[in-house]
């Protein structure tokens, strides 16, 4: 019996969703839980916000009477001030070859590329951060995708197998960012994950828990228009066991490493409006395999480019974009087009 398809969307999109932090990536991941202490797409505003103003008392023996009371920040507020919530909505819509059907990496069967033909859908995340200063946050993260339109049968050398539009959450994380090291090539951008078994097929797999690393470097550009850099993802899940030995069936390898990441470029037109692209390489390990240094080529390698728009005058509204994604390997069947927002509180 072959392995059926991959549990949906073990990456966080990105990249493109993902993904995958703001500094580094297209918009698609603006606010994932990957992103910096700074959720902005414009280097120069970046630049200015990473940057600490320390306002300190000048003198060291003397210090005269205040005539006023200071105001002070009760805890409350400051904890307030200090959190930030996030919603992200990505819908993938109609690939270029047409049809009432989308095309989704992530829902192949294992090692059957082009076999990701499913239901037109959304991926939705919502993110809870708090800011502890400008070098460390903690937060929580969940995610869930959900289908719109009938479910869609793809065939594999083994089959066949049908994506539905199923609901379902995934990937409940928290997380930690962690300080930036900066340098002068760039920065490097680092967020330590835990995640708790959510969607239905880890939980049927014995996943007992998962562990993701996230880095991003940015390079430091002359023009702050330019944004261009790497991003990676180590993803290790752990398993009571990691090979499931049924009698009467083939063994089962389960994935238990996902080593992910690639290129990106940024390009701000004007304070409203960007074009990023994303190129992402996939590579996997599977029971046996697990913590040795052979590896699979996991998903198919993919590309995406994007065009965001930043209101000025909507309140809560970060952004608004549209993209297009495809394999390396060009199919108009497997190129997908769709549209993301994100709102901040």
């Amino acid at each position: 019996m072959k392995n059926l398809k991959n549990s949906k969307m073990l990456l966080v999109l990105s990249l493109g969703l993902i993904g995958l932090s703001a500094q580094a990536q297209n918009i698609s991941t603006l606010n994932s839980e990957n992103a910096p202490m700074d959720n902005s797409a414009s280097s120069a505003t970046i630049a200015q916000n990473n940057s600490q103003t320390q306002n300190q008392a000048a003198g060291t023996n003397y210090m005269p009477r205040l005539t006023e009371k200071m105001n002070q920040k009760s805890l409350g507020d400051h904890l307030l001030s200090n959190t930030f919530l996030t919603y992200y909505q990505q819908f993938l819509g109609p690939t270029m070859a047409g049809g009432n059907y989308t095309y989704n990496v992530f829902q192949e069967a294992m090692d059957e590329s082009g076999t990701g033909r499913a239901p037109l859908q959304s991926f939705h995340s919502v993110n809870v951060r708090y800011r502890i200063n400008n070098d460390w946050a903690v937060g929580a993260s969940l995610a869930m995708t959900n289908g719109y339109t009938n479910e869609v049968s793809n065939q594999t050398s083994w089959g066949s197998f049908s994506n539905k539009p199923a609901s379902e959450f995934f990937n409940a994380r928290v997380y930690a960012n962690l300080p930036g090291l900066r340098t002068r090539l760039g920065t490097l951008w680092s967020t330590v994950s835990y995640e708790a078994p959510t969607s239905v097929g880890s939980r049927k797999n014995g996943m007992k828990g998962g562990l993701v690393i996230s880095e991003s470097f940015s390079f430091n550009i002359p023009s702050y228009k330019w944004n261009i850099g790497l991003l990676g993802q180590y993803y290790r899940a752990y398993f009571g066991e990691n090979v499931t030995v049924t009698p009467g069936y083939l063994p089962f390898s389960k994935q238990t490493t996902i080593i992910s990441g690639g290129p990106y470029v940024n390009y701000r037109i004007n304070d409203r409006w960007m074009v990023g692209s994303i190129i992402t390489f996939d590579w996997d390990q599977r029971g046996k395999q697990t913590d040795t240094l052979k590896f699979n080529n996991n998903l198919d390698h993919r590309g995406r480019v994007s065009l965001n728009y930043f209101p000025q005058s909507i309140k809560y509204l970060t952004n608004v974009g549209v993209f297009a994604q495809a394999l390396l390997k060009f199919r108009p069947e497997t190129t997908a087009f769709g549209a993301d927002f994100a709102i901040r509180f």
